[in-house]
């Protein structure tokens, strides 16, 4: 085991619809046992992720860390925590007990016994070093571990989020089910849009964007592979725009989407992959970051690779 003084515990206890409460008594008994020191600071509504997390990296002694025990969200405010402390650097540790999971999903430490990961963490000696998104806007900067959507996925977190079906879905572990029955309902809503994509100083115009998601890895929605070419290990963000269909093209292009992945080279499709790039949307849409709504407004966002060291413990580190 490597060298760890004390752990700090971020605690969603509403995350997974309780998972994240039955795998921190697992982990709280190995702990105990093993007479390992930590302190337990619960969220309890939104945004103390990322209070907690800033006053824990603003006092941060060597030889502690910082472990998140929830979803995507909580990982998501624990990062923008830290990234906004004195100490913007500091790893944080993360063991998934979301609904979605989609960032453990991308890098490959899903299906782990917690136990086995907790030991696997206090093991690692040095963090591993994983892509982040970064999006600043006129009036804030933001770091995003899975993607940032407009359109059509936005407004099916929203839905979602909104749902009575998603803790029924939850309880019985088909979480990813309550994302594709709000799709089913958004689909007939959502209109097409006005969107600019500038890179390299070169302006992409769509006219009839539908989707669009600037992504740090593969999923979106609990498990759809929105970009399978995408990857947190390659220093570049990549973005999907998929054009306004419909009729017997829309559902070859979902089945497409929702099976093998090959509706990247659908021709209503547009995908590209660059270290930054600038989103530009003309009418009031729906946004999410990492599964958390954003509003539904213009946006006028910069995206960037940034990176971040995470104590997670990786195949090929």
């Amino acid at each position: 085991m490597a060298k760890v003084s004390k752990l700090e515990i971020i605690l969603n206890e509403r995350a997974g619809n309780g998972q994240a409460t039955r795998t921190w008594k697992r982990i709280q008994r190995y702990l105990d046992n093993n007479n390992i020191k930590y302190q337990v600071h619960v969220t309890r509504k939104n945004g103390d992720g990322v209070r907690i997390a800033k006053t824990l990296s603003n006092n941060l002694t060597n030889y502690e860390r910082i472990i998140v025990l929830g979803g995507d969200g909580t990982l998501n405010q624990s990062l923008n925590g830290i990234k906004s402390s004195n100490n913007p650097n500091n790893p944080l540790g993360y063991i998934p007990c979301g609904s979605g999971n989609d960032f453990s999903r991308g890098i490959k430490i899903k299906r782990q016994n917690p136990i086995i990961l907790i030991q696997k963490i206090l093991a690692m000696n040095t963090p591993s070093i994983i892509d982040i998104g970064k999006a600043t806007s006129k009036n804030s900067t933001r770091y995003f571990l899975n993607n940032i959507g407009i359109g059509l996925d936005a407004f099916t977190v929203y839905e979602t989020n909104h749902s009575k079906r998603k803790d029924l879905l939850n309880k019985i572990k088909l979480g990813t089910l309550a994302y594709v029955s709000s799709l089913v309902t958004v689909i007939k809503n959502q209109d097409s849009f006005p969107l600019n994509v500038t890179i390299n100083n070169k302006i992409h115009h769509f006219d009839d964007a539908y989707i669009v998601s600037a992504t740090n890895h593969p999923y979106f929605g609990g498990g759809v592979a929105i970009d399978p070419l995408a990857t947190p290990f390659d220093q570049k963000l990549d973005l999907v725009v998929v054009h306004k269909i419909s009729g017997l093209t829309f559902i070859k292009l979902f089945t497409e989407l929702f099976t093998n992945g090959s509706h990247l080279k659908d021709k209503n499709v547009w995908h590209t992959q660059a270290k930054t790039y600038h989103l530009t949307s003309f009418v009031p849409e729906h946004g999410q970051m990492d599964g958390e709504e954003l509003g539904q407004h213009n946006f006028d966002i910069d995206f960037t690779v940034d990176q971040h060291n995470f104590w997670i413990p990786l195949k090929n580190a």
